[in-house]
Parts: C-alpha cells; structure tokens; sequence
C-alpha cells in the first residue's frame, strides 16, 4: 500500500505488489492511459474496467509516471485521477491532471521502506529501573521539588500575615516608611 509523504513522495514496503489506476472524467468517453515504472515501461493492464498496471516495489527509490490521453474535443475541465486499488477498492491518492494543465503527465517517486508500516502508534517497553532504593530517594522528581518551593511560599506567606497580626493586636505596626 502506497503512503503518501509529500505531493511527489509516496512510501511503500520493499517488493510489495502495487496496483494502479487511472479514471477519467469529461473526456468525451476516452479513458486511455500508459505507465513507466523504474525506467520500464509497464504491460497495459484493464484492471476494474479502467486503465492500469501492477509492478512490484524496487529496492531503491524510484520514478512512477502516467502519460494519459485527452480527447480532441475534451473541454479544458477534463481530467484523469490516480488511483491504488487495494483488495478491490479504489483508493484517491490525490494525483491527477488536467487537459488544460500543459503536459498530460502524472509523475512521482516511490520510496521503499524496509518492513511494512503500522498506521497506530508505536508503543516500546520501558527499560527496568537499574537504580536501588537510595539512589532513588537521593534525587527528588520534579514534581516534589516543585511541591516542595509551593509548601515554602505558602509558609512564609503565612508567617507574614501572622506577623502582621500580631503586630495590629498590639498597636504596633511593622510597616515600613
């Protein structure tokens, strides 16, 4: 399966079997389309009633390219759009060309990764602790330390205000001038 990286990158596991195809639209019926893969030109293949072509992934990254064909009489609003079909359905890989877009051509590299790519995250294990209990308790978390500064504030704010009211009891102020 193709994985796009950028709109002239896709990504795919070494030696896996890759389908495409081509679907046209306004092109007043014509749906014709040819395909060169790692510098071969690819066998033409019907695959579900449209133009396409099955290769397999090379082992360094290579340059995929669709030379399509627009009907004489197609409106500049014609178009083809690229295709991977995967287990029998058609997937939109975003790619497509339009008649009034200069060259006929849908080119990009494919690039092959060496195992096939999980689409979740990856979850790793965590190394086991190597540190005993002391050298545990010698080096505080973040976390308490952070606790810790908080507890500080806390008591001198206190401290303060009960100066300050000790000091109004007593007629005293400790205010400074």
């Amino acid at each position: 399966m193709l994985r796009r990286i950028n709109a002239a990158l896709f990504e795919a596991p070494v030696g896996a079997r890759i389908q495409l195809v081509v679907q046209s639209q306004n092109n007043d019926g014509v749906n014709d389309a040819r395909f060169e893969y790692a510098s071969a030109i690819l066998p033409r293949d019907v695959i579900m009633g449209r133009p396409g072509c099955t290769f397999d992934v090379e082992l360094s990254t290579e340059q995929l390219e669709s030379v399509v064909a627009f009907s004489n009489t197609a409106p500049a609003s014609a178009r083809y759009d690229l295709f991977e079909v995967e287990n029998g359905v058609l997937l939109n890989l975003g790619k497509s060309v339009r008649n009034s877009g200069g060259a006929p051509l849908i080119a990009f590299a494919i690039s092959p990764t060496a195992f096939a790519v999980p689409a979740g995250p990856i979850i790793t294990a965590q190394p086991p602790a190597t540190a005993g209990p002391t050298a545990r308790r010698m080096a505080p978390k973040r976390k308490t330390a952070r606790k810790k500064a908080a507890r500080k504030k806390t008591a001198r704010k206190k401290t303060r205000k009960t100066a300050r009211k000790k000091a109004m009891r007593k007629g005293t102020s400790r205010k400074r001038k």
